[in-house]
């Protein structure tokens, strides 16, 4: 590390004050002339469209266009399969579907607008059970013509004898049969998770206004803006040139503003009024972002010494009705299966499958918490029946450098073991808590490990300004978790210069280089900081170039900081760098002599994670690949995680009293931040464990507000010294400055701890998320 490193400082987030004092967001955004948008909802979750009827809403005072799918481009979007319609054509699909919407001078207008539009359906059969949905010969087939639309999957992909299949990913590796029939103890189990919902404080929001060109400005509280920019360019078939998205700051998305809701509805009422609009989802809209439920079976066979020997899964995702991220979330469990543990023997398939519910989007973790849970809970298990210690039967098991994983990838900067170890210093998970009258205390532990998707593409460029400050322009998404101060910290560290030197331009596709998939995977500082590293020593070369003349040296002698250029065997040989653009502002030219030149100095670059490819009937890496060192992901963080809980033996309510996480990070770039994101994916966690549930009857939503909905508060997360974070040591060789992401492993591990400490303190399995006090209470009179 140089000295005085900005890299590896807890600075100050660039954004905390201005949020403090007021922030901007998207539903803060007001234009002249601007309409407000309303939409109309299926009641049904499956039903024919015979008619509808705008009449009464078109001759409402204030109202100014009415769409429905006769005015919308016959475009669909998705995100493997392209599946969804602007607005429903012909038939709906699930409770709450876009039928058709409004356009009117103000919000209650619009509203009592929608209420004059009559439509008349023809209620249709539907399916909401996840495995009845997935079977060969479904109660209803949700997509008869699934087969005629455009997929960027692979034929290998289609479970063609599954019609409500759109996904099908499958590994192999060695002989599971073999596998299990050499295992001393094969234990098979079946684990089920709720709809979980992403609980953004700011709901989704979209403001267009139609540009003079025949293009369109969006405003948008979303995650990815480069990939709206994309979806929307298509839709409405207008030239990307032309669609600009400007990202305001954004209250909350994890996940749930990566995919696109109706920002196609909010351009089209833009686009026909001419005017611009405004659509603002309420709670209840809001509510209908979730992630998807899983149903996840796995086997696994084990030596007496509990040397893992073949491990079986299959997981079913519900994709609900259109694919706006869920058939991603199955095939992702599988990354958390392969990575952990050493398994010689594995076969594992997952099915994204569609039902009449809401279409889920990508969640935090992205299947690996939930696959996590159910993996972490067979191998407490299959320690207790060998009579092996927890700790023991894992690290016997963990995945070590250098090994192939369960899909052929040698993987680098495992801290998986560091993690593990730490968590047994800080935790101590062998003293055991005593449990005091009705509360009955006991600990948990649990390791697992989150992926960062390739092939991914960031790009950068860094200005020199005249008196030595640094601009730096990215595609990241600023949504609360601190890139646009890494990417800070990363270009003053390589410039030598303080940190208040540096402004980060982000948000905006008209000012800023591509990133593609947006602030996902936890990958921002990874891709985009790789590419601002690069971008800022093709700056230097520029600058030194410039500064070699005056110098007299060569320009690979000289290097910079502190907003001067320096020989570096004689640093007193130096030259500050606003002499050196002296003669483009017309002032003498001083030091720099006639090798003055001025102008603009900057430099850009492109960072690119390659995707390599894999046999697509066993999801391998061929082992010419793997002995290469190429990979199928950026890279995995590591986490351990151990909790003490109390259970109320006669309510089934579970008390979090302490928590320990510990993260594998590669190097941390902000340590302070490190600390509250893993903060944050602890209190996440325990809301999947214990509390989060979207209950749906019929596919209709019951519980469409935080009224309704539990999510933790401060009453049920453990405060001060009872929540301890840590980070493993495991630095990336690709990472800048050996970084890599961890956000969203941040939440994984939390449901198996604490589903492990409730059997360590009840003798009751687990084997449905959440793990409610009702749960927890029907299991102990069970028990009974």
């Amino acid at each position: 590390m140089k000295e005085n490193s900005i890299v590896g400082k807890s600075v100050a987030r660039v954004d905390s004050l201005q949020k403090v004092k007021g922030a901007d967001f998207c539903t803060d955004v007001k234009l002249p002339g601007m309409l407000h948008v309303k939409i109309l909802r299926s009641p049904h979750a499956h039903a024919g469209i015979l008619k509808i009827d705008t009449s009464k809403a078109k001759s409402l005072p204030g109202v100014r266009y009415v769409v429905t799918n006769e005015d919308a481009p016959r475009y669909k979007s998705g995100m493997l399969t392209y599946d969804k319609p602007v607005l429903a054509q012909d038939v709906v699909r699930w409770a709450g579907e876009s039928v058709a919407a409004v356009a009117a001078d103000s919000i209650d207008i619009a509203m009592e607008a929608i209420d004059l539009i009559k439509v008349e359906y023809e209620e249709l059969p539907a399916v909401f059970d996840l495995e009845e949905a997935s079977g060969k010969t479904p109660p209803v087939i949700i997509h008869p013509d699934l087969d005629k639309y455009h997929t960027i999957l692979s034929p290998a992909a289609r479970a063609l004898d599954r019609p409500n299949v759109n996904y099908w990913w499958k590994i192999r590796r060695g002989n599971v049969d073999k596998g299990f029939a050499e295992a001393d103890l094969v234990m098979e189990n079946k684990f089920t998770t709720a709809p979980v919902r992403h609980a953004a404080l700011e709901p989704h929001c979209t403001v267009v206004r139609p540009d003079g060109d025949d293009g369109v400005t969006i405003w948008g509280s979303r995650q990815n803006i480069f990939g709206l920019r994309t979806y929307m360019a298509a839709i409405f078939n207008i030239p990307l040139l032309k669609v600009r998205v400007v990202q305001p700051y954004v209250g909350g998305a994890f996940g749930g503003k990566d995919v696109n809701r109706d920002e196609a509805v909010a351009i089209l009422l833009a686009l026909k009024t001419k005017r611009p609009t405004k659509l603002v989802y309420t709670r209840e809209e809001t509510s209908q972002s979730l992630r998807s439920s899983l149903s996840i079976h796995i086997k696994q066979g084990v030596k007496k010494d509990g040397t893992l020997v073949a491990r079986k899964m299959k997981v079913f995702g519900n994709c609900g009705a259109y694919d706006m991220g869920g058939s991603l979330i199955s095939r992702a469990c599988s990354h958390e299966a392969v990575d952990t543990y050493r398994i010689p023997n594995f076969a594992y398939d997952s099915y994204s499958v569609y039902t009449n519910t809401a279409p889920p989007a990508t969640m935090r973790s992205v299947g690996c918490a939930e696959a996590c849970w159910a993996i972490e809970s067979q191998m407490d298990m299959l320690a207790e029946k060998l009579n092996i210690d927890p700790v023991t039967i894992r690290r016997k098991n963990i995945l070590k450098e250098g090994e192939p994983n369960s899909v052929g990838e040698i993987v680098h900067s495992i801290g998986q073991e560091e993690c593990l170890e730490k968590l047994i210093d800080l935790f101590k998970p062998d003293e055991k808590p005593e449990s005091d009258g009705v509360w009955l205390k006991s600990k948990g532990i649990a390791i697992g490990n989150m992926f960062s998707v390739a092939p991914s593409v960031g790009g950068a460029r860094v200005k020199v300004i005249a008196d030595g400050g640094l601009e730096v322009y990215h595609g990241g998404d600023e949504i609360g978790q601190g890139c646009t101060t890494v990417i800070g910290q990363i270009a003053a560290d390589e410039f030598g210069v303080p940190f208040d030197k540096v402004k980060v331009i982000s948000n905006d596709t008209l000012n800023c280089p591509f990133l593609s998939l947006g602030s996902t995977s936890s990958r921002t500082t990874y891709i985009v900081g790789n590419a601002v590293v690069q971008a800022c020593r093709e700056a230097k070369r520029s600058l030194f170039g410039k500064a070699a003349g005056p110098l007299g040296v060569s320009d690979s002698d000289l290097d910079t900081k502190n907003g001067e250029v320096y020989v570096r065997a004689a640093p007193e040989k130096n030259i500050k760098i606003s002499d050196l653009f002296q003669g483009y502002y017309g002032i003498p030219p001083g030091a720099c002599g006639e090798y003055t030149e001025g102008g603009e100095i900057m430099g850009t670059a492109t960072f690119v994670q390659p995707l390599w490819p894999v046999d697509p009937e066993t999801g391998q890496l061929s082992p010419e690949l793997a002995a290469e060192k190429k990979r199928l992901h950026a890279f995995y963080a590591y986490t351990a995680k151990g909790v003490e809980i109390a259970v109320n033996r006669e309510t089934g309510q579970v008390k979090v009293l302490r928590c320990v996480a510990i993260n594998d990070v590669g190097r941390p770039i902000n340590p302070k931040m490190v600390e509250q994101q893993a903060e944050g994916g602890v209190v996440m966690g325990l809301g999947d464990a214990l509390y989060e549930e979207t209950i749906l009857n019929n596919g209709v939503t019951l519980n469409p507000n935080f009224t309704d909905y539990k999510i933790p508060t401060f009453v049920n997360v453990p405060l001060c010294d009872n929540l301890v974070t840590d980070t493993a040591n495991a630095p990336h060789r690709d990472g800048p400055y050996g970084a890599k992401g961890f956000a969203e492993g941040a939440m994984v591990g939390l449901e198996g701890a604490i589903a492990i400490a409730i059997y360590n303190a009840t003798g009751v399995r687990m084997d449905s998320l959440p793990m409610t006090s009702e749960r927890i209470l029907k299991a102990l009179k069970n028990k009974e």
